[in-house]
């Protein structure tokens, strides 16, 4: 490498280096800004979410018998020989096992919701129709008085 080379390599490396330090920042910002709005999502539900083994790292493989993710970002990897083990999904180590779950949390998220929705739904339709009931009751009540 000639003496030119090697300071367009070093260049190169700077450069390099601070796109990754703008990264490093920004990832953890979104990391952050993730769980805080899965806190928001899922607080009203008081869930945690089940994560199936399969969607976890492959270096976990068949050793995880049962994985919970909790509202502050933390997944609980319970272990076939019944061995606990905590991640903290916030810390940049982690990320990546967040991003292999992600699919698997919005999955879990869209059917939390949906249920939601449709139990919210038939409340609204069961009380539409007491309301009504209770309307053409008291419309008769308020016939017979004036009537009076």
């Amino acid at each position: 490498m000639t003496e030119e080379q090697t300071t367009e390599a070093m260049k190169e490396i700077q450069e390099n280096a601070g796109q990754i330090a703008e990264l490093t920042s920004e990832e953890e910002t979104l990391v952050r800004e993730f769980f805080n709005f899965l806190v928001k999502i899922l607080k009203p539900f008081g869930r945690t979410l089940e994560i199936s083994a399969s969607s976890l790292p492959e270096s976990y493989g068949r050793r995880i018998s049962k994985a919970y993710l909790y509202l502050n970002g933390q997944l609980v990897l319970v272990f076939a020989n019944g061995e606990v083990e905590i991640l903290n999904l916030a810390d940049q180590e982690n990320h990546q096992v967040l991003v292999e779950i992600a699919g698997e949390i919005m999955t879990k998220l869209k059917a939390i919701i949906a249920s939601y929705k449709s139990k919210t739904e038939k409340r609204v339709k069961f009380l539409m129709q007491m309301t009504k009931g209770l309307q053409k009751v008291a419309e008769v009540f308020s016939d017979d008085t004036g009537k009076k």
